[in-house]
């Protein structure tokens, strides 16, 4: 029973999806909950020196992450096999990316809401020829029944 629930584990990894397997690969979870202060610390003092001086519009503002197409053809292959992507699988795609795990979240909740906004547009196209279809077909009728 434990292998069947390791293998449904796996079945969403990324080299798998991508038909990339490789045996061994051991990552580096990404748990900033978990973080002690002393990295805390150096990692918002690298931040401070990587930030760069903006508008006021701009401050307390993170600048805009710039996908490359590779990256975006690899999180729209993973989005078509798994729209809601686990902790695990977005750190893998995480360090294959070389992207935070945050962003990849917020790209997948992003990708999620543009699926919805584009399957409501779809419906309401159909209702649009229908009511229009119906109006054309009306028209039809009332000619019709005018000349008998």
């Amino acid at each position: 029973m434990a292998s069947v629930t390791v293998e449904s584990r796996l079945a969403f990894s990324i080299d798998r999806i991508l038909g990339l397997e490789r045996p061994g690969n051991c990552l580096k979870l990404h748990r900033p909950w978990a973080e002690n202060n002393v990295e805390s610390e150096n990692r918002k003092q690298q931040q401070q020196l990587n930030s760069q001086p903006t508008s006021n519009w701009y401050i307390g503002r993170r600048p805009r992450t710039a996908f490359t197409t590779s990256q975006v053809n690899i999180l729209e292959t993973v989005f078509q096999v798994n729209c809601y992507p686990g902790i695990q699988l977005r750190e893998q795609l995480a360090e294959r990316l070389n992207l935070d795990e945050d962003r990849i979240q917020i790209w997948f909740q992003n990708r999620r809401a543009k699926l919805r906004r584009s399957l409501r547009e779809t419906r309401l196209q159909l209702v649009q020829t229908a009511v229009a279809d119906l109006g054309v077909g009306h028209e039809v009728i009332v000619e019709h029944t005018d000349k008998i």
